[in-house]
């Protein structure tokens, strides 16, 4: 079996690293806060796939504990990948993988830099509704969907490796569906479309994803935002179809009121991925030429919120 470290086992961390130590595979949980009591309690997870109760758990405090593995899982918020990029190589198996599961672009560069050469990097975006609702318990509450694509150089196009199907019939032997993709750079994007407007705008506007679709005002400015993703991804080399935007509209007209993990983050008091999710895809448009004029002026008012909660912390 494989052996997995998770690195930020929050909801999703939690979530995904319970379903894989559940089918049998060796899995190393690296928490913030309350590894003891993770261990003295045991994980739980409460899902409509079905709930599970980890009694014997390989919970942790510090990275010293974990033993090299095959696979690094590292799901930590992209304010935290200085830190994290650099330590990544001490529990890593030769010719080990990184799996990033995080929103936003330009992450995957910086871990490869700072691995082995025979170390892969894996992108990963999770389409899941779950939140950490106790020091041992993580609620999922609908989807669950891993997209996983190859990091090449400059986010060339790798292909379907060999190494993302093994990753895929693991995740889908546990119970996580899985969808691989060749182009990674391509699945970033798709993504992004639906990250860039909700999270930017339910910090700003103080607002769930429901009630942004439910005004007509909101929803045009959502519109708005999408289509502007769509020709920065253009510029990019990367065709996002305009069907999409209906598409993720409608799929977030059937989710229950939701704030996505930005204004999760805005209400813990914690400083924002502003960066990664809008940030890295601006100064990629302005490299491509790309005007996303409605984007820039969000993100301008995003950065004066998480200045602002960087001098209150």
């Amino acid at each position: 079996m494989t052996a997995f470290a998770i690195i930020g086992a929050g909801a999703i961390g939690g979530y995904y690293g319970s379903r894989l130590a559940a089918a049998g595979h060796d899995v190393y949980f690296l928490f913030r806060s309350d590894a003891e009591y993770v261990r003295e309690h045991g994980l739980v997870v409460k899902s409509p796939d079905g709930d599970l109760h980890l009694t014997e758990i390989n919970s942790h405090e510090d990275w010293h504990e974990i033993p090299p593995v095959d696979v690094v899982f590292d799901s930590v918020k992209a304010t935290a990948n200085d830190d994290v990029a650099g330590r990544v190589a001490a529990i890593l198996k030769p010719g080990g993988t990184v799996l990033l599961i995080q929103n936003g672009v330009n992450a995957e560069g910086a871990f490869a830099a700072a691995l082995p050469d025979d170390a892969t990097v894996v992108g990963a975006t999770a389409f899941i509704s779950a939140e950490r609702t106790d020091r041992n318990v993580v609620e999922h509450f609908a989807n669950g969907q891993i997209t996983i694509g190859e990091y090449a150089p400059d986010y060339g196009v790798a292909g379907i490796t060999a190494r993302l199907e093994q990753l895929s019939q693991e995740f889908i032997a546990a119970g996580i569906p899985v969808q691989v993709e060749a182009d990674l750079l391509a699945a970033r994007w798709g993504k992004l479309l639906w990250n860039i407007p909700f999270n930017a705008l339910c910090v700003v506007l103080q607002a769930t994803t429901t009630e942004l679709i439910s005004n007509s005002e909101t929803l045009a400015l959502v519109k708005t935002m999408m289509n502007e993703t769509i020709g920065i991804a253009a510029a990019d080399g990367k065709v996002i179809p305009v069907e999409f935007v209906e598409m993720l509209l409608e799929g977030t007209r059937q989710m229950d009121p939701y704030s996505p993990s930005m204004k999760v983050d805005f209400d813990a008091g914690r400083q924002l991925e502003l960066e990664a999710l809008l940030g890295a895809p601006l100064r990629r448009a302005e490299t491509n030429g790309a005007a996303a004029p409605t984007i820039s002026a969000v993100y301008r008012q995003l950065r004066f919120i998480d200045e602002r909660i960087a001098n209150s912390n």
